[in-house]
């Protein structure tokens, strides 16, 4: 007689293969291959595989099977957040820098740049402030002005408008889902790299780290890139991860 295979049983056999997948994906697999199912046994079951660590959570209805989270290094731009922090202890910012994922670029750069994201009608009091304080700063530049007179050199600072996030608004140090989001919109904006090197840090990450998946998404959809950094994970090699 063949042995039925268990509802718990089928969820491992659908996850064991990937790095990430969310439930909705699991519905719907369950739903083509007709096995019937109740959405609390389902969440039952998931459950208990997070109790066995056979999988991990990874955001709002994400789930994993890569165990290590992602461990951010600070210390990059410690020294520039309490900069700015001193100077305007009201101001809700966030920065990060290229060195901060500088273990994940197959080729080095030669100079890291970071980014501040913080209210438009402050920028300009911020890039005097930087610049006094001997910042290569950049207030905001397009493309076409980044070719001409941009240059990546030591201690160097690009300003943006601050985009509105689910991280708490005193998040000064930002999180590595909304870094890979920044990441691809940078490379286009400031020619930080190609987009071969870009889409390499990116699946060295989620690949080798557990990220918040539905955080990196949602950040994603308010910078208007949704379907580029989704379509930009889909095409990782050897990735076996499925998204919405």
């Amino acid at each position: 007689m063949k042995k039925m295979i268990t509802l718990k049983e089928h969820i491992i056999n659908y996850a064991k293969n990937k790095r990430y997948f969310n439930i909705n994906d699991l519905r719907k697999y369950f739903d083509e291959i007709g096995v019937d199912f109740k959405n609390g046994t389902l969440k039952k079951y998931l459950y208990l595989l997070k109790k066995e660590n056979f999988i991990y959570e990874a955001g709002r209805g994400w789930y994993s099977t890569i165990k290590p989270e992602f461990e951010l290094n600070t210390k990059p731009v410690k020294e520039l957040i309490a900069l700015i922090k001193d100077e305007f202890p009201l101001l809700d910012f966030s920065c990060w820098s290229t060195e901060q994922i500088k273990g994940f670029f197959h080729h080095l750069p030669s100079q890291f740049v970071t980014f501040v994201y913080a209210d438009k009608d402050f920028l300009q009091a911020l890039k005097d402030f930087l610049a006094d304080n001997d910042y290569n700063t950049y207030l905001n530049p397009r493309k076409s002005e980044v070719e001409k007179y941009v240059e990546l050199k030591n201690q160097t600072v690009i300003l943006r408008p601050f985009i509105s996030s689910r991280e708490p608004k005193n998040q000064c140090f930002a999180k590595i889902e909304k870094i890979l989001v920044d990441l691809l919109m940078e490379t286009k904006k400031v020619n930080l790299m190609d987009m071969g090197e870009c889409q390499k840090i990116i699946s060295n990450i989620i690949l080798n780290y557990r990220i918040n998946m539905a955080e990196m998404f949602d950040y994603a959809e308010r910078r208007k890139i949704k379907e580029k950094m989704r379509a930009m994970c889909m095409n990782t090699k050897s990735t076996n991860v499925t998204f919405l």
